[in-house]
């Protein structure tokens, strides 16, 4: 499909590819109302990418969101009906080379991406993951994904990528290289997909898409490679920074990719050794649809509680249900095809809606995930590379705040945060800093506390008093190694960076986000639902966590679900600060939640948090 003339202008360029993925569009339009064919437009917007991703190879980035939107409708034909899954593996890589540019153009400007494209975007992380994988090029599937998401933090994950860099000795230099190495990296990783495609089956002499992704990905990562040690943060459209963060976290990586009728597990070992770099394996019972009444179940039955219709012990057995679920989906056939991951460092990196469901704690052998693996969670690879690339704090400044009410309407005290606090900080020989707690009158008689009754809740039930903000604790929080914050927590799904922390008044991740943290920092929050994603763009698993990563943290422990206000609850975390004397991060969690489940504690209370990070 010729397109361009030689001497076409930019603006030519994208005039000329817009309007012929409009009449494609038009006629896909068409043809669905009509329930016609589409089988001459499944063949022409697969020409028309091919096309504009000839030309981005060229350099003619003004075609990116022509190849953005024809890669995306491509996609999702092929996906649809599963005819060619090689077309699909294309087709999405395509569609992350696109976001990539688009990105890179924007980040010039000094402009976030596009709001828009990040809603096409949703879906897309996950459904090239499952493609790959039916296509037998799981490497493709991590390329594609790590490519598209958190895309929205990525100036900060740049940002404090170079300040890593230019903080070595050889920090100007070393960048320099680095970024000279990077460029191009998506152009190049395209181009061998293309000739693979052009040579698709092995016996003819050419390179199966599979080998000539392999090579690619080996090539990058000697484009990579340093000589004088210093740990280098890549941000590479591809599975560069997958295999960096398997090497720099010692850990196997698992993305967990649901699919319409079945999902997919991709494991990069990296260093393969006597393995393959990367493979995959179905996971027949983890569809989409599944996912989403896990997910929806919960909500609902912590919604019921909180309006006192639904009793502990009901409560209890529902996230017993769903943790058996998760087993049964995820961690028994991961750990019946691959049983030596019980004794190797893990990361898993869920993907879209699966971001939501508690691999961390579901249960192996009937004792929670975290208590029995070596096990973290991530957002991205990225992230977890960003997260291995500094070391804990040798001296810890320990910040531990609380708040236990807040004024809105509809808000319920939550007075087992002051005693959260004081239990903490005495661990670690500080004071706390409390707000409000003078003014909380609740109940604590043993009557409340009783089988039937439900429990207190850190989250929000009622509006907002408007924009009150908190006082100087986002100041504190940079100056801080160990950040333990127990208090009101609010999601947003409308606006994620808005999604706050109430202490003292509304603490927004926008204003988190406007310095790093002390690097290396860990930051526990013990408040509702602030380790989870919100449900509008998934695939960028945009939350505290991801955010916190991207600006320092090295890990972070959040809950994906509502936290009791309790003394159990308070027994948890005073147990996870005691363990993390001698231990990490995520042992010191996954401890503190094993001895919690021995010990007969509700799974309401220790069944929702996680950590994330190395």
């Amino acid at each position: 499909m010729k397109l361009f003339g030689r001497s076409s202008s930019p603006a030519d360029r994208h005039r000329a590819a817009a309007q012929t993925y409009k009449s494609i569009q038009d006629r896909f339009n068409a043809a669905m109302r009509a329930r016609q064919s589409l089988e001459s437009v499944r063949d022409d917007v697969w020409d028309l990418q091919l096309a504009l991703f000839e030309d981005v190879v060229r350099g003619h980035t003004s075609v990116a969101g022509p190849l953005f939107s024809a890669a995306h409708l491509s996609f999702f034909l092929e996906f649809g009906t599963g005819v060619d899954w090689i077309r699909a593996t294309m087709s999405a890589l395509s569609f992350s080379t696109a976001c990539c540019v688009i990105d890179a153009v924007s980040s010039e400007r000094d402009e976030p991406m596009p709001a828009p494209l990040l809603r096409e975007m949703r879906g897309m992380a996950l459904g090239s993951a499952y493609v790959a994988h039916r296509c037998g090029v799981p490497l493709a599937g991590v390329m594609t994904a790590e490519a598209i998401t958190s895309l929205a933090l990525g100036d900060r994950m740049i940002t404090r990528e170079t300040t890593a860099t230019l903080s070595t000795d050889d920090g100007p230099a070393a960048l320099r290289r680095q970024l000279s190495a990077m460029r191009g990296t998506a152009t190049n990783e395209m181009r061998a997909a293309r000739r693979a495609l052009r040579r698709p089956a092995q016996d003819s002499g050419g390179l199966s898409l599979r080998e000539a992704t392999e090579q690619r990905f080996l090539a990058d990562l000697a484009t990579y490679a340093t000589t004088d040690g210093t740990t280098r943060l890549a941000t590479s459209p591809n599975a560069v920074a997958s295999a960096r963060a398997a090497l720099s976290s010692g850990r196997t990586l698992i993305y967990v990719a649901p699919g319409p009728r079945s999902g997919a597990a991709l494991r990069l070992n990296y260093p393969p050794g006597d393995g393959e770099i990367c493979e995959s394996i179905e996971l027949p019972t983890l569809d989409l649809p599944t996912v989403r009444t896990l997910v929806d179940r919960v909500r609902t039955a912590y919604a019921a509680a909180q309006r006192g219709e639904l009793g502990r012990k009901a409560l209890s057995r529902l996230i017993r249900e769903t943790l058996d679920q998760v087993t049964a989906s995820f961690w028994d056939p991961l750990l019946t095809e691959w049983p030596e991951l019980r004794t190797i460092p893990l990361a898993l990196i869920p993907l879209g809606e699966a971001a939501l469901l508690p691999f961390y704690t579901a249960l192996v052998d009937d004792t929670p995930a975290c208590a029995t693996l070596n096990l973290t969670i991530a957002p991205s690879a990225r992230a977890l590379l960003l997260s291995t690339g500094w070391q804990p704090p040798p001296d810890r400044k320990v910040l531990v705040a609380a708040d236990p009410w807040y004024d809105g309407d509809g808000f319920r005290s939550i007075p087992r945060t002051v005693p959260e606090a004081r239990a903490v900080a005495a661990v670690h020989g500080v004071d706390p800093k409390l707000f409000r707690a003078a003014d909380t009158s609740a109940d604590t008689s043993e009557e409340r506390n009783s089988a039937e009754s439900s429990d207190p809740l850190r989250t929000i039930n009622g509006t907002l008093p408007g924009d009150e903000p908190a006082p100087d604790i986002a100041a504190h929080l940079t100056g801080a190694s160990l950040i333990h914050l127990a208090c009101h927590g609010e999601l947003r799904s409308d606006d994620p960076l808005s999604s706050s922390l109430l202490l003292g008044g509304r603490l927004p991740l926008t204003d988190i986000l406007r310095d790093n943290l002390h690097p290396g920092a860990m930051v526990i929050l013990s408040a509702c639902e602030l380790g989870s994603i919100t449900g509008d763009l998934p695939d960028e698993q945009l939350g505290f966590p991801a955010a916190l990563l991207a600006v320092g943290a090295r890990s972070v422990i959040g809950a994906l679900w509502p936290v009791p206000d309790t003394l159990a609850t308070v027994d948890l975390m005073t147990d996870t600060h005691r363990a993390l004397a001698d231990s990490s991060a995520t042992r010191a969690l996954g401890r503190a939640i094993g001895r919690a489940h021995a010990d007969g504690v509700p799974p309401s209370v220790w069944a929702s948090f996680t950590c994330f990070g190395a």
